[in-house]
């Protein structure tokens, strides 16, 4: 059986490479092997710190090299070059077999070997895949990527397109778009930038694009279906500099997109999440997946613990009082650090400039805000979304502060509109999508600064003073934790 040979295989590769960095390596692979011999789908859940070092691809890609039939390898953008120019050569070269490997844009139905695609050149195509095989590492990321490949975005030189295409509704298109102009530029400021248009606002630009079914530019017929459903998103952005707005929509439920597609061929799914009881439920849920083999192969205790301390006695988020009792925090817990690097991560706009100016003022050019170099003490202030795109390729801080718990903000236009969406289907709004969304940005923030001798700090004391906070804290693990009031010297 392959699944035999697989391990065979594995041990003797390993024992070769002297590759101890993941002890999950065999079993892994002995399930994807089996998947493949069985043709049967089986979802696999690694630590997002395994995917920041891509300790496990391994396991997934001696099986598939040793699988006789065709399959399709589905990854990340950024795995691509590494996969095809050191790890598939280095495997293929130690396991003495030839089998044709393809990268490919698009997909090749009759192809006899390894195809190898990336996210998001697979999701342009899902529902056209053939039935083969198709490991797919990264699940976690393709809500968001659907999400970017189905935003319909209006900008001014969509208007004008729109004039030409139907020069009889001129007037009409010019009307519509001053009434949005003044809605959109009327509303209080937003930290965000994004303003949700309500129904009665989207109702002129609604009955102006049915009007012309036949006519409209593609950008127009999109954002005239998203008008039409009940679950889409429609915003808009304004542009004060320059005196003009852009729109922007999509769906807000994707599990339409990929209805039937599971049960078209055998899928093995890998991808990362917070320590939760049901593995990737999140993830299941955002994809519509059917019930099937679910895995977890969890942290390692020893190797990725993080050093915790929670603020218990600081006020409440939402209270006057928070800002400055967070300073004052704040300058304890760089004392304890000394001349070391710092970061502090806080997710409200107004809340991180605020922050950001008053440290400056006692720590000088020692503060930066969202600049990915860091000097050997510099303190970074930031929100959660430059640090998850630049924190596994900055120096590791000796301290990570967050200020409040990354919970999604109702502010935000797409949050809004999630939240309502929720409620029009009877969910439970804040199980279903608020807190499955902190736990996950608060797995991804980790990551980078796991296995490293950084004290994180969280000073919300919703951790400790809400009832879902015990679930937040689950999801944390492996951590060890350690005194509010007498943070570890470093």
């Amino acid at each position: 059986m392959i699944e035999a040979e697989v391990h065979r295989q594995l041990r003797a590769f390993l024992r070769s490479s002297g590759d101890r960095r993941w002890p999950h390596h065999l079993t892994l692979a002995r399930l994807v092997a089996r998947a493949l011999r069985l043709r049967r789908g089986c979802l696999l859940q690694v630590s997002q710190r395994a995917v920041l070092q891509h300790r496990y691809g391994l396991s997934y890609l001696l099986p598939l090299l040793l699988y006789p039939e065709p399959a399709l390898l589905v990854v990340p953008q950024e795995r691509l070059t590494r996969l095809l120019h050191q790890e598939i050569p280095e495997l293929l070269t130690f396991l003495a077999v030839t089998k044709p490997i393809q990268h490919s844009h698009c997909l090749q139905p009759a192809f006899e070997g390894l195809l190898v695609m990336t996210l998001e050149d697979w999701c342009r195509q899902a529902t056209a895949h053939p039935n083969i095989v198709t490991v797919i590492d990264g699940i976690e990321a393709l809500p968001q990527i659907i999400q970017q490949q189905t935003t319909c975005t209006i900008t001014t030189s969509d208007w004008e397109h729109l004039k030409l295409a139907i020069p009889g509704a001129r007037d009409a298109i010019r009307q519509v778009y001053a009434q949005l102009a003044q809605h959109l530029f009327q509303r209080p400021h937003n930290p965000y930038g994004d303003y949700l248009l309500t129904p009665s606002e989207q109702q002129p630009l609604l009955e102006l694009l049915n009007q012309w079914p036949q006519a409209l530019p593609s950008q127009w017929v999109q954002l005239r279906d998203y008008l039409n459903r009940n679950d889409t998103v429609i915003w808009g952005r304004r542009h004060p500099t320059v005196g003009y707005f852009s729109l922007q929509g999509h769906p807000l439920n994707f599990r339409s997109y990929f209805q039937g597609l599971w049960s078209q061929a055998p899928f093995v799914l890998i991808g990362s999440g917070p320590d939760t009881d049901s593995p990737l439920a999140y993830v299941q849920q955002e994809l519509g997946l059917p019930p099937q083999t679910t895995v977890k192969f969890a942290s390692d205790r020893h190797s990725e613990a993080i050093t915790l301390l929670i603020a218990e006695d600081l006020p409440l988020p939402n209270t006057p009082e928070f800002a400055s009792a967070v300073l004052r925090r704040l300058y304890d817990l760089i004392g304890t650090i000394g001349h070391q690097r710092a970061v502090i991560l806080a997710a409200d706009v107004p809340l991180r400039e605020q922050l950001a100016a008053q440290l400056a003022a006692l720590y000088g050019s020692r503060v930066q805000v969202e600049t990915p170099t860091l000097d050997r003490n510099t303190i970074l202030v930031t929100g959660e979304t430059f640090w998850l795109r630049y924190g596994a390729q900055l120096p590791c801080p000796a301290l990570l502060v967050l200020t409040t718990l990354p919970l999604p903000s109702p502010e935000k236009a797409v949050v809004s509109a999630r939240i309502e969406w929720h409620k029009q289907q009877k969910q439970d709004w804040f199980r279903q999508y608020l807190l499955p969304e902190c736990l996950t940005v608060l797995d991804r923030v980790l990551a980078p600064v796991r296995q490293d001798e950084t004290l994180v700090a969280i000073l919300d004391r919703r951790l400790t003073a809400r009832s879902y906070g015990r679930e937040i804290l689950q999801s944390l693990s492996p951590y060890n934790r350690v005194s509010d009031r007498a943070p570890s010297p470093h």
